[in-house]
């Protein structure tokens, strides 16, 4: 009986930590390259035209989620809409340090189809394409039963890249089109999943990965941060 205490106290301290962690009200905590980080403050203000910025507060750090709506709903980062964005700045031991989901070059983030074409097929084989700023981009194909491409897949995500190239699929009568939304080092979504007007807060889920924004020779390629949740966050008038 003796040494099972000590494993009930171990497993009563990591059920208490567990229970801190997903009901901190209110609360902003993500996996920061995958290391735990958690604000000491958070706060939203929605623009008198609607746009939602959220700032998340350690002793040294900030980091801003912007999206161009408070409403529910997905929005995606790294575009060429700079409304949806996150921005992180450090300035522990006085380095300063930005990052940014920027549109940068890169291999190919997330697509969307422009125009469907006719005359595809279904493919799960690289299908070449055409057009953009990059190269060594391939694709898998879904197709309606009238030809028109339905949805794109990268299978080889090229690079040089950027948000906004339009690329012409080869095959069929050549004639399909879609946008490149975002590259994989600079992209990501913020997804608000309630935007409470009675008690004027916002709660939602997050990731990214972001680019440095200045030329500090000390920051990383990429800034990672994953599994991102702000719940309850409350809203303060607008400056």
């Amino acid at each position: 009986m003796k040494r099972l205490l000590p494993l009930f106290i171990i497993a009563l301290s990591f059920s208490s930590c567990q229970e801190d962690v997903q009901f901190s009200n209110p609360g902003f905590q993500a996996l920061k390259d995958d290391v735990f980080w958690r604000a000491n403050d958070a706060r939203a203000y929605i623009s008198p035209t609607g746009k939602l910025t959220i700032e998340a507060y350690t002793e040294y750090e900030l980091l801003t989620l912007n999206t161009i709506r408070a409403t529910a709903g997905k929005y995606i980062l790294g575009t060429t809409n700079s409304n949806n964005s996150a921005t992180y700045s450090s300035t522990f031991n006085d380095i300063e340090l930005e990052y940014a989901t920027l549109t940068v070059p890169g291999p190919v983030g997330t697509v969307a189809v422009v125009a469907g074409g006719t005359g595809y097929t279904n493919t799960t084989s690289a299908v070449a394409t055409t057009g953009g700023s990059g190269s060594g981009l391939t694709v898998n194909v879904d197709a309606n039963a009238s030809g028109a491409v339905t949805k794109v897949t990268p299978s080889a995500r090229g690079n040089g890249y950027v948000a906004g190239d339009l690329i012409t699929i080869s095959g069929g009568n050549v004639n399909a089109t879609f946008r490149i939304l975002n590259v994989q080092i600079s992209n990501g979504e913020i997804e608000i999943t309630e935007y409470d007007t009675e008690n004027a807060t916002v709660s939602g889920i997050f990731k990214f990965n972001a680019t440095p924004a200045n030329t500090n020779p000390l920051a990383s390629p990429i800034l990672n941060y994953q599994n991102g949740e702000f719940y309850k966050i409350p809203i303060f008038p607008s400056n």
